[in-house]
């Protein structure tokens, strides 16, 4: 006890603080560096993507050529999968105009359904028909028999895929040809079997595919942002080694025999394919150097080839990579430079940065270097920052920041890879805290403030404030998408309740509301008994705010549906909700006096908004949108047209519109689009029409009150025609 209340004398020290406080940071930040935080993580992959470019270099080998199946051969011979026979015509053309391998990431595990023996058995076994081939080409019979001949033929590699999760073991006895493997290591090296990828089951082309040519694996490793950066490149599976696709190509274009593996202390460090050394992770992934984005190697288009359209100049001695950029195929990856990169031209990126023997790698006893550099310039931040002058401070702190981004620069342009985050974080971590602690009575009493003020408006306003300074009267002309909300009969139902009982049901109500309005970037402006007032687009832009402002509506009614279980449960009632949503310009500022202020919006708008809400009771809607939102975000949602009205007070007629989510459209697809004819009748003045559809609408739909309006009203006009008819209803009440 005696040691523990001399500590705490020790601590308030100033010194002492600060020493003691920057000495746990670096202990911190060290932790947080060997257990690999999954955010620092990401952040570090942004760091590496940054970096990136600087690999680029100024020529490719012109090695990898990657064969198209884009959608202009898609038109041109038909949608995939390709009859086998075609594929075989692909890779006869490549043989011929000289590519010394062929990769193909394509997965055949299926036998090919167009062969023509396999539609003489479907027609016998499924319509009991014969279908006579006699005369047909003997070779054209069995489109599989013929792709596994020219896979003999052909110097190909096929695509496999490994699966890495617990699955029932494959039951097949054979298994396609591995690769033959050298492992070296010096002494203490890991063990190979502990350190590369072991895989459970993997989907493998047809079997008449694999007896003929060698397979690869294709797949990449998407760092947990799901961008790829890495692939693996050996895969361990029932006590056989097997390669990635572009490995194996490279093997094949070589003609190498065997793989000769690496091994350190720390796992797999390299492998070599002929005079090719190849650097690995300890799990042997490769870090890839892309060199731009998609079609940054030669793309030839398969119906090209097909089609005798190439320059021989181009195949001839390349390695041909065979799959898709077409994007119904789904073989779409992001990549650091492009969120949309076809898979075939990560492999294609692999080979080239073999060739070219330029890779990017983690610098040598990287961890080791990691940690002293978070150590060393944490303490030198906690001298800097705790005791010296902030121009002293700041001008150092920065000089260390560039020296660690410039010697990270440095080291990647050589091909090394030493993140400089961990520094960064360090000097940023101890500068921060450390500066709290000398200026902590002064910020104390700003978070004070600061989260005083908070409880009353909003965080986004206390921010605009803040921003403002003393101008807090400023105002601007924005536009804004509006929205009300109230509690229908709201004022019966508070009757049968205590007023403690209001308030709490008030409080329940309004709780998770409001948070759904901030959770989808709106802001609050003000409650009107049990009405709700917010907004989008301002105090700060948001983009899409229609979409978001109509898709909080949707969330609302979604959650009181949830939130009604309980209150029929606590207070043996129900509630109903109607929501406005108006979008249009109106004035956003600060308006008030000088000592209370509210942060609101005024205009024309959001008048028209407030009646836009009246007309959820008149036609028992559960949400009603003008037609300008709509317009905004028409491509997000379903919607039913409702009225066009002229409303009390305004010349300009409005069209309103009930929004829907798209399920709910595609659902209701058959109802709506007779509503719609019925609405077309209807403006157009041929009420007779639109009532038949009117009347068949609230037959098979008794519950939507719209259908029961619309054939009164209809009914009216039919007995009483009006003069000049607009389509337009005028509303004569607010």
């Amino acid at each position: 006890m005696y040691f523990f209340r001399s500590l705490m004398r020790l601590l308030r020290l100033r010194w002492v603080s600060i020493i003691f406080s920057g000495l746990a940071i670096i202990f911190i930040l060290i932790s947080l560096y060997i257990s690999q935080v999954s955010l620092i993580r990401q952040f570090d992959f942004k760091v590496y993507d940054t970096l990136l470019p600087l690999a680029k270099r100024e020529a490719l080998t012109a090695v990898p050529v990657v064969i198209d199946i884009d959608e202009a051969s898609l038109d041109a011979y038909g949608q995939w999968p390709w009859p086998r026979y075609l594929v075989s015509n692909l890779l006869i053309k490549l043989k011929e105009q000289g590519v010394s391998a062929i990769a193909l990431d394509i997965l055949f595990s299926e036998p090919d359904r167009s062969s023509p023996t396999s539609i003489k058995k479907y027609l016998k076994e499924h319509e009991n028909l014969n279908l006579n081939l006699q005369g047909f080409p003997q070779a054209m019979l069995d489109y599989d028999q013929m792709l596994a001949k020219t896979l003999k033929d052909t110097p190909s590699v096929l695509g496999a895929y490994a699966h890495f999760e617990k699955t029932k073991p494959s039951e097949a006895l054979d298994m396609p040809g591995s690769v033959n493997l050298i492992i070296k290591g010096s002494q203490g090296a890991k063990e190979f079997e502990s350190s590369v990828l072991n895989i459970s089951s993997a989907t493998l082309p047809l079997e008449s595919f694999w007896n003929n040519a060698p397979i690869g694996f294709i797949n990449v490793s998407p760092d947990s942002d799901g961008i790829v950066r890495r692939v693996p490149l050996l895969f361990k599976w029932n006590d056989e080694v097997y390669s990635s696709l572009s490995l194996r190509v490279l093997m094949l274009a070589l003609g190498a025999k065997k793989l000769t593996v690496n091994m350190n202390p720390e796992g797999i460090e390299s492998v070599r394919v002929g005079a090719y050394t190849i650097p690995l992770s300890p799990e042997g992934e490769f870090l890839l150097p892309f060199q731009g984005p998609h079609k940054t190697y030669t793309y030839i288009s398969a119906k090209d080839v097909l089609q005798d359209k190439v320059d021989p100049t181009i195949l001839k001695g390349a390695v041909a990579f065979v799959g898709t950029s077409a994007p119904g195929l789904l073989d779409i990856r992001a990549t650091p430079f492009d969120t949309f990169y076809p898979g075939i031209e990560i492999h294609a990126t692999l080979l080239d940065a073999v060739l070219a023997q330029k890779f990017i790698q983690d610098i040598p006893w990287v961890h080791v270097v990691q940690v002293l550099i978070i150590f060393i310039s944490g303490i030198i931040s906690i001298f800097i920052f705790g005791f010296a002058r902030p121009y002293v401070y700041m001008l150092v702190g920065l000089f260390m920041a560039g020296s660690i981004v410039f010697i990270s620069r440095y080291y990647f342009i050589q091909g090394y890879y030493l993140s400089p985050l961990y520094g960064l974080i360090t000097i940023g971590s101890q500068g921060v805290f450390i500066l709290f602690l000398r200026f902590w009575q002064a910020e104390r009493q700003k978070a004070f403030l600061y989260n005083t003020f908070s409880r009353y408006v909003s965080p986004e306003i206390v921010k605009r404030i803040t921003k403002l300074q003393g101008n807090i009267f400023a105002g601007e002309e924005r536009n804004v998408t509006i929205m009300f909300t109230d509690i229908r009969r709201f004022t019966a139902m508070s009757e049968s309740l205590k007023p403690e009982q209001v308030v709490n049901l008030l409080n329940r109500y309004f709780t998770p509301m409001t948070a759904l309005v901030r959770e989808n970037s709106g802001t609050l402006d003000k409650f009107i008994g049990d009405s709700l007032m917010c907004f989008w687009n301002a105090p700060v832009p948001v983009p899409y705010h229609a979409v978001k402002a109509v898709e909080t509506a949707i969330k609302l009614h979604e959650n009181l549906e949830k939130l009604n279980v309980e209150l029929a449960t606590d207070f043996g009632l129900t509630m109903s909700m109607g929501v406005g949503v108006h979008t249009g310009k109106v004035y956003v500022g600060n308006m008030g006096s000088a000592d209370l202020l509210n942060y609101t919006i005024i205009g024309d708008n959001v008048n028209l908004a407030s009646r836009i809400e009246g007309l959820c009771a008149i036609y028992q809607a559960g949400i009603v949108i003008s037609s300008i939102t709509k317009e905004e975000c028409e491509s997000h949602f379903g919607f039913q047209f409702l009225d066009v009205l002229r409303v009390k007070g305004k010349q300009q007629p409005i069209a309103v519109y009930i929004p829907m989510t798209l399920e709910e459209a595609k659902k209701r697809e058959e109802e709506l689009k007779t509503w719609d004819t019925a609405i077309d009748s209807y403006q157009k003045g041929n009420f007779e029409d639109a009532l038949i559809d009117f009347e068949a609408l609230r037959e098979k739909f008794p519950t939507t009150y719209i259908y029961e309006l619309y054939v009164e009203r209809t009914k009216k006009l039919l007995a009483n025609p009006p003069e000049n008819w607009d389509g337009v209803w005028v509303l004569s009440i607010k």
